[in-house]
């Protein structure tokens, strides 16, 4: 099921959600909504290949460091499921067999996912539990309620509460599991909330240890080799580990 904007709005508020934060998440639907066709090519054309390779390869090798035959995987804010069907074909090229879910509020990007294959969870990155729990019970999906990997690429900057999401995120993780953030460096570039929609200005690795602290025991935070361009605008991009 493809929920329209004002099931969205009505999900939300069974959700908890109050009025202010769902006009700002429907802003952001809306905005992805008209990128949902075009949405990988768009990844493309902010990361390029070599990026894109890089960023792949690092998430991947963070997974099998985990040593497992069989990887549940939930990716958090998936969009349109571009990073999430290249890490699938990695991990299967390495004879890991992968359960892939994608969760995402965006109705455009959950139709793409499903034409991926990728499992998609309409829900928000704040109430995982309660999406996935919803999920199963009224649209057959069948998820699990734990995973080894929580993923997010992209996303978090993006996030109205974040301290909340890894709470979340943390909900829905084995004991053993492992999350992995791929996101944007801070930066100054205010430009950037209007025409991106971008909640925050990318975090400084002192600032997602600080957040990760607060909800994990074991927290790593790099720098990685890649970046963003957005026009003229360059950013850089760095690696969460929390466990």
């Amino acid at each position: 099921m493809i929920p329209s904007i004002d099931e969205i709005k009505e999900f939300l508020k069974k959700l908890g959600f109050d009025e202010k934060s769902i006009n700002e998440l429907v802003e952001q639907i809306e905005y992805f909504e008209t990128e949902a066709l075009e949405r990988d090519d768009i990844v493309r054309d902010y990361l390029k290949d070599e990026c894109i390779e890089t960023i792949v390869n690092d998430i991947v090798r963070e997974i099998l460091k985990l040593n497992r035959e069989n990887i549940k995987i939930l990716d958090v804010a998936a969009g349109s499921g571009f990073f999430t069907e290249r890490v699938r074909r990695k991990l299967e090229e390495s004879r890991v067999k992968t359960d892939v879910y994608a969760l995402d509020i965006t109705p455009s990007m959950l139709k793409r996912l499903n034409e991926k294959g990728i499992a998609p969870i309409w829900g928000v990155a704040e109430k995982i539990k309660e999406s996935i729990e919803i999920a199963n019970e009224h649209y057959g999906i069948n998820a699990p309620k734990e995973f080894n990997i929580v993923l997010s690429t992209l996303a978090f900057h993006h996030f109205l509460n974040p301290d909340r999401v890894l709470e979340s995120i943390k909900s829905v993780l084995k004991e053993d599991g492992k999350v992995i953030i791929v996101d944007v460096l801070k930066h100054e570039h205010e430009e950037l909330k209007e025409t991106l929609k971008d909640t925050h200005l990318g975090f400084s690795l002192e600032e997602i240890k600080k957040i990760g602290s607060k909800v994990f025991k074991n927290v790593r935070a790099e720098y990685m080799d890649v970046y963003c361009e957005v026009g003229d605008i360059i950013v850089g991009l760095y690696k969460g580990v929390f466990a």
